[in-house]
């Protein structure tokens, strides 16, 4: 399937690529043969951009989680606006798509420990790493908490844990279970996110039950 579309750049069409055969091939059995061809330039081409398979790797998980990254930097701020449930309603939602998609490829590190290394290298030179998406949470209800919006008894460490780790067990299930997942869990998303915002002790509006 050709990745092409009007407007989109040489790098562009080659992240595209990238990002679809990794999705479907997996990083291990990745060349850049098949990314060019799906993204109908020559290797040579490729290689002006891009170093390898491994930088296009990474290039591709940035991108990935670049729009997630701004919501939960801005999440924070938002503390006060609009109602507690449905501020975490939506971002549960935004959890499991951003754990489904980008979440599978992150694990792909694993089976590349070079890659793994190269990637957590990063995180310490730069001080980012996934561990901020719990801080920035934690500081949402925190903020939440000192408005009297949740509970003055909620712990928002532990509530952004238990939030965002049950996010990201859902998907790997989903996951890991395949096209079969979803149907083979107890509920659908709807009603996993909307059982853990209650579970985390939110009402309608936005002061947690006591």
């Amino acid at each position: 399937m050709s990745t092409t579309s009007r407007g989109e750049t040489t790098r562009e069409r080659i992240l595209a690529a990238a990002s679809t055969v990794i999705r479907e091939q997996g990083l291990a059995h990745t060349t850049t043969k098949e990314i060019a061809r799906l993204a109908e330039c020559s290797e040579a081409t490729l290689y002006k951009y891009f170093t390898g398979k491994e930088e296009l790797f990474l290039a591709v998980l940035r991108i990935r989680l670049a729009p997630f990254i701004g919501l939960m930097i801005r999440l924070p701020d938002q503390a006060g606006t609009g109602s507690v449930p449905d501020r975490l309603t939506g971002l549960g939602h935004e959890m499991l798509r951003v754990y489904g998609d980008s979440g599978q490829l992150a694990m792909a590190l694993f089976a590349e420990p070079v890659l793994l290394d190269r990637q957590r290298d990063l995180f310490l030179r730069t001080g980012a790493g996934p561990q901020h998406a719990n801080d920035q949470l934690a500081e949402y209800l925190r903020r939440e908490r000192e408005l009297g919006r949740i509970a003055a008894t909620a712990d928002p460490v532990a509530l952004a844990n238990l939030f965002l780790g049950a996010c990201f067990q859902r998907a790997f299930l989903v996951a890991f279970l395949g096209p079969a997942g979803e149907r083979l869990l107890d509920h659908d998303a709807d009603r996993f996110v909307a059982e853990l915002v209650s579970a985390i002790g939110v009402r309608n509006g936005g002061a947690a039950a006591h």
